[in-house]
């Protein structure tokens, strides 16, 4: 049976860390690497992350740097950054890109708190479906009706446990992204 809550354990861990990274991810008026991570650049035929073909580092709280090893990659890294849509117009020098972070909005904090809260209450659906599979799979396997109490309540316990623990990453976000 502790296998059944270890494997529930691990699926939750997943969606945690997919969370922790989808809100790191975000723009909110900071330089920050993470933004980048999802970027690919269309070399060769091949789709490559934007961090193997260039260095990526902040210089200051609103700028970031991107110096390709190749120069005449400099072209394709602007193209990809933007059809990325992640809302920073490139400037390219001719050596390097310069990425500067506009101030957000009141507006547009309220906008992303909107469309974030979407994402927090889906991670929070996730982890119901999980806790609803193993209560269920707990039922069919486990025979003695106060272990399916205990494997239950334990179940529950743990999901309560993750939601609180997401839910404590989006409020601390929230609180960063009101505040920058």
């Amino acid at each position: 049976m502790t296998k059944i809550l270890k494997e529930m354990n691990e699926k939750m861990t997943k969606i945690l860390d997919y969370f922790k990274k989808k809100m790191a991810k975000l723009r909110i008026g900071k330089a920050n690497t993470d933004m980048l991570d999802d970027i690919t650049v269309e070399y060769y035929k091949n789709k490559v992350p934007l961090y193997h073909l260039s260095s990526i580092e902040v210089i200051n709280s609103k700028t970031i740097l991107i110096k390709p090893w190749e120069n005449k990659n400099l072209s394709l890294i602007e193209k990809s950054i933007m059809k990325s849509n992640i809302g920073i117009i490139p400037i390219n020098n001719g050596r390097f890109i310069k990425l500067v972070i506009p101030s957000l909005t009141e507006e547009r904090r309220k906008e992303i708190i909107k469309s974030n809260t979407r994402k927090l209450e889906q991670a929070k659906i996730r982890l119901r479906n999980i806790r609803r599979y193993y209560k269920y799979k707990i039922i069919k396997y486990v025979s003695e009706k106060d272990f399916i109490e205990k494997y239950k309540n334990d179940v529950h316990e743990a999901t309560k446990e993750y939601i609180y623990k997401i839910e404590k990453i989006f409020e601390n976000k929230k609180q960063e992204i009101l505040k920058n």
